[in-house]
């Protein structure tokens, strides 16, 4: 590991950003407040787009669909999913330990459909059914047909082929027919249609679903190609006591795993089923036989009130800030390029902020289930300059499905160039079949290619060692962020993006652009001087682990110096030494035992993150980022 950089927080230079700070961020909240308020004439042309609030005496901003659906559902999803985890803890304090204390104690000692997933399986068809209602026995026929094709072709050199055409047709047929309807399939089924269940349209969160029918079927496929190259006993014995993250991926489990008991508590699991995080079948599996344990009371409580917090402070700016439905009207001739850069910034601000809450809500159920998954955003959108660290920090754990599934599979970083293409299409048709989301995925893969290049030239020693290059790193990130606002524009806001983009490349921006630009700069170099500060926290930990570990070297190398000592001093008392030696064994043994648990004992989180980082490379040529 290189030696940190000494830190520039109290320098001069940082103390101009912090006036910046100062004076510009007040001056963005009371420019987005005051365009929100009701006696701007623009206010009348929106406000159908508001509901009634409770907070401050507002108006509330629910134009958004889907956060619209999550809000107005959210007593029932928390009720159920209380429910889910008292049912699931009592039944572990009481069958579990009463009538299988000897799977509590031998993980390995039951293969097949594995008793800690008993009431995932039972209360998931309860939850499906009453989400779907009759829509059920298409849920069931599709994914029993994957089932199916896993465990038929699985192994076969072309199984990848046979998944990937028919979860990729699934889908095209799920958006073409809308779900389905009976009286289609048959005049005496329509009355069927009359019992959709609440969320009448299955299909479209049924996407997510998708991804874990596709994790189950080559986690199948590889687990029985491993058969053809590696002894049955080698592959089993790499299931017992998962030291990572990574183990809990990249291990298969028992072949006798892979039945449908597990597999549908798997793919309707019900505190994922709707939003994710996505989790891998092995990792599935792999935490309902050795529970991770990285998941304890104290933390969980913590995590839910920062997502009580982070749920209240979206209330606040959905009562203040109106930027979706300001977006929706789309009516720009009268808002400076100042305001509409605002509005542009806020609409991403609360998609970003939007998911962040939908899938902690999600994360914090499995918590309490004893299920760990990787934090989906894992930075504020505000906190970001590469477009690859980007991806990898949004939606984190589909950009680890899309690492594992897709990248890797078609060739990873040797075939990157073209790879990145084809990803980006994949993840533009699974979000929705429409040329403007074809248009943002193609936006982004061509992004890649700049910051490709500049990493390559400019992450050379002649250019990092320049006492400039941080500089020089700032001005391409600042281009960067505004590449990826105008894509992410393009992809996900309202009508009328090309009017507001127009209005801000204009002469409108003449003045407006410059400055943002060198604001943008400012706020690089805090976010450089961020990550080296956090590298700074990740190198001293690691000098404080290699200090252990040459202080346990040299207590071994004591103990055993004084055993050979006390041998050559007593050799006419046989009894002593071999005492000695005993005592000398026992302590290499303890202290050995502990420098294993130091070794293996890393933070899951930064295990978790090998199987993007052998395929992605730095961000860079910039300072190291380290991800949370």
């Amino acid at each position: 590991m290189r030696p940190p950089s000494p830190s520039l927080w109290r320098t001069k230079e940082f103390l101009l950003y912090y006036l910046a700070y100062i004076t510009i961020i007040p001056l963005m909240i009371y420019t987005m407040y005051q365009t929100s308020v009701p006696s701007r004439k623009e206010y009348h042309g929106y406000e159908h787009y508001l509901t009634d609030g409770w907070m401050l005496g507002r108006k509330v901003d629910l134009s958004d669909g889907q956060w619209r659906t999550f809000r107005s559902h959210l007593p029932a999803f928390t009720l159920a999913m209380f429910a889910y985890v008292a049912i699931n803890w009592c039944f572990r304090l009481v069958v579990l330990r009463g009538f299988y204390s000897g799977f509590l104690k031998s993980p390995m000692s039951i293969r097949g459909a594995l008793p800690t997933v008993w009431v995932a399986f039972a209360y998931a068809s309860i939850f499906v059914t009453i989400l779907s209602g009759s829509s059920i026995l298409f849920i069931l026929v599709l994914t029993g047909a994957n089932y199916f094709v896993a465990k038929r072709f699985g192994g076969r050199r072309w199984a990848p082929l046979v998944i990937w055409a028919y979860n990729v047709g699934m889908l095209f047929s799920n958006e073409c027919f809308k779900g389905y309807e009976f009286g289609r399939i048959h005049g005496s089924l329509a009355w069927l249609d009359n019992h959709r269940g609440i969320l009448r349209r299955w299909d479209i969160t049924f996407n997510i679903t998708m991804l874990r029918m596709v994790s189950f079927a080559m986690d199948y496929h590889w687990r029985v190609r491993q058969e053809q190259v590696s002894s049955l006993q080698k592959i089993d014995s790499m299931v017992a006591g998962p030291k990572t993250d990574k183990d809990r991926i990249e291990h298969s489990c028992f072949k006798e795993d892979y039945c449908f008991v597990n597999y549908w508590a798997y793919i309707l699991y019900p505190p994922l089923y709707l939003t994710g995080p996505i989790i891998t079948f092995n990792n599935f599996i792999s935490q309902m036989r050795y529970p991770p344990p990285s998941i304890k009371l104290r933390s969980t409580v913590l995590y839910g009130i920062r997502l009580v917090a982070a749920g209240l402070f979206m209330e606040l700016i959905l009562h203040t800030v109106y930027a979706v439905a300001i977006s929706k009207w789309a009516h720009w001739d009268s808002f400076s390029a100042f305001e509409i850069s605002l509005m542009g910034y806020m609409r991403l601000t609360f998609i970003w902020l939007k998911l962040f809450v939908i899938w902690r809500f999600a994360r914090f159920w499995a918590m309490a289930d004893n299920i760990d998954t990787v934090e989906n955003m894992r930075r504020c959108m505000s906190n970001n300059y590469s477009l690859q660290q980007f991806w990898r920090d949004w939606h984190c754990s589909y950009n680890r499905w899309l690492v594992r599934y897709v990248y890797i599979p078609l060739g990873g970083k040797h075939t990157s160039t073209w790879n990145t293409f084809v990803i980006f299409t994949f993840v533009a048709l699974w979000h929705d079949l429409t040329l403007r989301l074809l248009q943002w995925a193609w936006i982004i893969a061509l992004l890649f290619l700049p910051e490709g290049l500049a990493t390559w030239y400019f992450g050379k020693p002649q250019w990092s060692s320049k006492p400039y290059f941080r500089y020089l790193c700032s001005m391409g990130g600042a281009l960067n962020i505004v590449g990826m606002m105008i894509a992410n524009l393009v992809g996900f806001g309202d009508a009328g993006v090309e009017q507001m983009l127009e209005k801000i490349f204009s002469r409108h921006g003449a003045v407006f652009l410059p400055v943002t630009y060198l604001i943008l700069n400012f706020h690089l170099q805090i976010m450089f001087e961020l990550r080296e500060h956090e590298y700074r926290k990740e190198y001293e930990a690691s000098n404080r682990m290699r200090m252990a570990e040459s202080g346990l070297e040299l207590e071994l190398a004591a103990a055993a110096s004084s055993a050979a000592s006390s041998q050559d001093t007593l050799g006419k008392s046989p009894q002593v030494t071999r005492d000695r030696s005993d005592m000398a064994v026992s302590f290499g043994s303890k202290a050995a035992e502990a420098d294993t648990s130091n070794s293996s004992g890393s933070s899951p989180s930064i295990h978790s993150e090998s199987l993007t980082k052998r395929s992605g490379g730095s961000s860079g040529g910039k300072r190291h980022d380290h991800n949370d």
